[in-house]
Formats: C-alpha cells, structure tokens, sequence
C-alpha cells in the first residue's frame, strides 16, 4: 500500500522537458555594454540578459511544494520594472506573472532599488514541482527556467535597458533553492542502535515565538509523513504534506486553537524514517500484504519512540499532558501502531487516511485503546487506503468496545482551496481521495459522525458525517491525558 506522490506526473512533466533549454549553470560571456541598449536581431529572438544568478523559491501547498517565485542577481540595481516587465517558462509551461518587484535574495520585497528581482507567479497544482517520484518523491536535479523581456517593455540595469525578446535562461540546482517556510525549524537525526537494528531517523523540530517565557508549558504536535515523503531530506517530509500549516509559516495554521490562556502556541514535531513506517525489516518490505492476523510490526517502532521521548526530554517546556500524534496514510499507520505500543503517553490520535489492516486488530487491542482519544479522517472515494479494510470498521468496534471520545470524519471527495479545480489523473476536478490530508492541514475538519446513530459499517456515509459543534484541532487542544493536573 504505497502513498501515490501527489506531484508524480506533473513532475515527470518538468523533468521531461527539462532538455528543451540549455542547463546555463551562469550567463553568457558576452554581456550586453554598460550605457547602452541591447539590440535583438528579430522580435522573437533577443539578447541574453545579463544576469548574475537565478534562485527558485519553494512554498508548501495542499498538494505539496511549488514554486511561486524566481529571483534574478543582476551586477546593478535594477530600475523601471513593472508588472507586467517579464514572461516566465517552466519548460514548455508558461507561467502567469502575478507581481515584479525589487528584492533581497530571498524574495523579500525591497523598498527601494536592488540588484535582486523578484518575479512572483500563481501556482497551480500541476505547475512547477520541484519534485520527481523515484519510489518516494526526492527533489529534481536542475530547474530549467527562462525569464524574457515581454514585447513593449523594457528596464534597466545600471546604464544598460533590455527590451522586448531580452532574456535569461537558467537551470536552478540545490544551491539556488531557498525554502523559508522550512528556514525556522531545528532539524537534525537521531541514532537508535538496539534490538540489533542500525536506524538513523531524521528529525525537524519547530517553536511557537515567546514560548519560553509565556505563561507556561506548551503543548506538542507531532506529524508523521506517508510513504512519498521518507527518506532523508526532512524538507521533503515537511513539504510534502504541508506539514508547514501546523505552524505559523502559513497564512492557514492551526496554532490559534493552542495559543490560549497566555500560551505561545504548539511546539510541532516531524520525524522522517529512511524509507517507510510501514516496513517490516528495513528493506522497504511492505508488511501489510498477506491476510494476516496480528498486529502489523514496524521496522521503526522503537526508533521511533526514541525520537520523540528524548526531544521531549531536551524540552523542559513541552507539556507531557498534552502531546498529540497523527499522520497520513503510512504516517496513519504508524500513530495506530505507536498507539498499541505506546499509547498512554499520548493526549490523543489524529490517523488520517490510515493504513492499519483492520483484521490485524485484535479484540484485546480494541479494548486496549478504547478509552483513548482519537479522531479518524478519509475520504469515501480512497482508492489506496480503502476505508472498508482500514478506519470504518476498526472505528465501529471501538464503538462497540463503549468508546467514549472516538470520532470520525467521512468526505465524499478531496477539494482544496489553494486550487479549487486541481489537475487529477481521475478527471474529477478533485484531488486523489486519498489525500484526505488537505482538509486537516486546511482546517476543515469541521464535520463528524454521531456515533449514537451508528450501528455498523454501513452507516459510514459521507451524508451521515453531519455532526458540526467543534472541528478536530480545538477538540484536539482541549485533550489532556487521563488523570493529569498540568
């Protein structure tokens, strides 16, 4: 049960006409004199501009990452740009322009002329990936793009104007890729070398502004990825899934329902495994394919443990009585499985679209984690994780085990915001189903099933999902363990 990449086509796409421009690492030789106009030979054929340097900018989205801005280094500052200055390519995609302006390298607007331009674009969900899919998605080598002068217009750069058909060609590699939303995360591995296993487990922390010196301790959310995001570049596991909208670096965030009674915020904890959780022995062994009964071990579990309790450890301010754990898809597999292993350290569950075979669920695990605090969430149309086999029934024997504070939201299909229409291989208009995901990094998991309506497996529709007092993050910030007095 593999996690299809949510940018696997439309990345093979970029890729694939990647050859159409030539991999320019650095301009031309021949820069145009300064004090003068450049002269193209043709209105479709002009001078190479005389840029320094190009940088890509990479920003989560719903579907995962893309690129909504592309900074030029110009030798001077540059003057006279306007909106509507510049046409982009992406291979054979030609990109919308949405603003121009001075910047810093960074793409952070300037107030006044800079060598830097910025040249911001709308984003859709098949434009742009800097993505491709090898067995999980791993970044692309080079980004061809090229930036022309549109006709009619023109700039300048120091004493030298560009007009129409001017252009630059560039071919971004990792040293030209800047990613803010990732900037402000401590991320570093963690070593686990018991039970005879060698795993190293990457690991991205981040912390809410004024948390150390707020009217207490915070509370922890921690994410675990699908199976397109392992590896070990924690930046794939924290754009895959906008992982982001946990924090403060989207303008869509959940921190509001956790900066409360004088509170920061919410610490967020993301943990990459090196291929994925649902790995039998560490060779990338799916262990969900046989009918099985039984629980579905993990290569990881103990790995795993050790990333959070000792990040919990080195966080005094972290509160113990309030540390949440979810994940998607292969991530949802493993919040059941650290459930059953480890459950009563945790204030409640968050699997999304998950992966845990239901027949390998025991009735003395059902009554193990009946009491625990747990909201599921997929999409009815799932045809990788088919909520039959997964979520709905384990969902209704907890029901039945006298489940207390289980809840489950069931959509009919997978829409966005950051693109309404999004490009899909079902031809829907809609997202893949089972990137459930998007509603809850979307905050809008604003509906629920009344479990006292609910008799049996049948009854999980999406027309019955209906319940609309409180969405999954602020019943999640009022969780607290058991007993607890923090």
């Amino acid at each position: 049960m593999k996690k299809p990449a949510s940018l696997f086509l439309a990345a093979l796409m970029l890729f694939g006409m990647a050859g159409m421009f030539s991999a320019c690492g650095a301009p031309a030789d021949t820069p145009s004199t300064p004090g003068t106009t450049s002269t193209p030979s043709s209105e479709s054929a002009g001078a190479e501009m005389n840029a320094t340097k190009g940088f890509i900018i990479v920003q989560g989205y719903e579907w995962g990452p893309a690129i909504p801005k592309v900074v030029l280094e110009f030798p001077e500052d540059v003057t006279g740009i306007a909106n509507d200055t510049f046409e982009v390519s992406f291979g054979s995609t030609k990109r919308t322009v949405k603003e121009v302006y001075n910047s810093n390298e960074d793409g952070e607007r300037s107030d006044s002329a800079s060598k830097y331009v910025t040249i911001e674009m709308t984003v859709k969900s098949n434009e742009a990936s800097p993505f491709t899919y090898q067995d999980a998605n791993i970044w692309l080598d080079s980004i061809p793009f090229k930036v022309t002068v549109a006709q009619g217009k023109s700039f300048t750069v120091g004493g030298t104007t560009y007009q129409g058909g001017d252009n630059y060609s560039y071919a971004a590699t990792a040293a030209d890729r800047k990613v803010p939303q990732t900037a402000s995360w401590v991320k570093d591995t963690v070593e686990y070398k018991e039970e005879g296993k060698d795993i190293t487990l990457s690991r991205a922390s981040w912390a809410p502004e004024g948390a150390d010196s707020d009217s207490g301790k915070n509370p922890l959310i921690i994410w675990l990825h699908g199976a397109g995001e392992g590896g070990t570049d924690i930046d794939i596991d924290l754009l895959g899934n906008e992982v982001t909208a946990l924090t403060t670096e989207n303008e869509t965030n959940v921190q509001k329902y956790f900066a409360t009674d004088g509170l920061a915020g919410a610490y967020v904890l993301a943990v990459q495994t090196p291929t994925m959780w649902m790995d039998a022995d560490g060779t990338g062994t799916y262990n969900n394919e046989g009918a099985g009964t039984g629980k579905q071990e993990s290569w990881y579990t103990g790995a795993l443990w050790k990333a959070i309790t000792t990040y919990v450890e080195s966080n005094p301010d972290v509160d113990t009585s309030r540390i949440y754990l979810g994940g998607c898809s292969n991530g949802g597999y493993m919040t059941m499985n650290m459930m059953f292993e480890h459950g009563d350290y945790f204030a409640a569950f968050y699997p999304i679209c998950e992966g845990y075979l239901n027949q390998c669920i025991s009735e003395e695990m059902i009554a193990q984690v009946k009491d625990y605090n747990i909201w599921f969430l997929q999409s009815a149309d799932d045809a990788t994780v088919s909520p039959v086999d997964y979520g709905m029934p384990t969902y209704v024997r907890l029901l039945e085990a006298g489940a207390q504070n289980i809840w489950f939201t069931l959509t009919d299909k997978v829409r966005g915001t950051d693109d309404p229409e999004p490009w899909s291989w079902t031809g829907t208009g809609t997202y893949d189903g089972h990137w459930s995901w998007i509603y809850a990094f979307n905050d809008q998991v604003t509906t629920r099933f009344d479990p006292t309506t609910i008799t049996s497996v049948d009854d999980l529709v999406p027309e019955n999902c209906t319940v609309t007092d409180v969405n999954l993050w602020a019943w999640m910030s009022e969780q607290r363990l058991a007993g607890s007095t923090e």
